[in-house]
């Protein structure tokens, strides 16, 4: 089951490099994808329309596979913190599915720095998970299966609703593939589907970390900032 691969072909990928956000913006679905008839959606705020997509890509047994691109347009705030993308998946209906599975991601870096480490957080009521097994032997390359190049360290944290990323540069005007490619792993997901009243809903919230170099010219900008404030 967990070697399953559904995956679309690269378009996608081949259309983001050559147009920036036009094939993003060309097929976002007014801020909800439904998968099929199993139940589950994702949403995301208008605001994020034309920056975020999201593709069906199929099912298998009691799994969910989807491709997402997003793209970041907002520099780091004065804190060293840019503002997070996070997408909802939502139960709608009586569901047998047990997990949503990424086969690849389309992460542009518009933010005008470069990235050194990237977090994805799962914000939810202990109902959905990170799965490390199943994204270990999913198919891709190490350090978790699911290929993060050109980053190389990863971990999952916060009992797997963490997922860490560092050891590498997306460069301000980049484009990044996790898990790109038909052997480049998928990353799982262990969802809980509930009974009428107990629908689930989750949160899977993405946010970039800007270099260090970076980081220090924004605490002077704090520091300074702060000292006119005293004068």
């Amino acid at each position: 089951m967990h070697t399953q691969q559904v995956q679309m072909p690269r378009l996608a990928a081949i259309v983001a490099v050559a147009g920036g956000s036009m094939f993003i913006a060309a097929t976002s679905q007014a801020g909800v994808t439904v998968f099929g008839n199993t139940g589950w959606q994702a949403e995301w705020d208008a605001s994020l329309d034309g920056l975020v997509d999201i593709e069906f890509n199929g099912t298998a047994g009691n799994a969910i596979f989807i491709q997402k691109s997003a793209e970041f347009t907002q520099g780091p705030d004065i804190f060293g913190f840019f503002p997070s993308i996070p997408i909802v998946f939502r139960q709608v209906a009586l569901s047998s599915i047990t997990h949503i599975v990424i086969n690849d991601e389309i992460i542009t870096n518009s933010t005008g720095s470069a990235w050194t480490d990237f977090h994805m957080d799962i914000l939810d009521n202990g109902d959905a998970a990170f799965n490390p097994g199943l994204t270990a032997s999913s198919g891709g390359t190490g350090p978790i299966g699911f290929t993060i190049e050109p980053f190389t360290v990863a971990s999952f944290a916060n009992a797997n609703t963490q997922l860490n990323i560092s050891g590498g540069t997306v460069p301000n005007g980049g484009l990044w593939f996790p898990g790109d490619g038909v052997s480049d792993g998928q990353l799982w997901i262990d969802v809980f589907s509930g009974g009428p009243g107990d629908f689930t809903v989750f949160t899977l919230k993405e946010t970039p970390t800007p270099t260090p170099g970076v980081l220090a010219l924004l605490g002077l900008a704090g520091l300074a900032g702060r000292s006119r404030r005293r004068s």
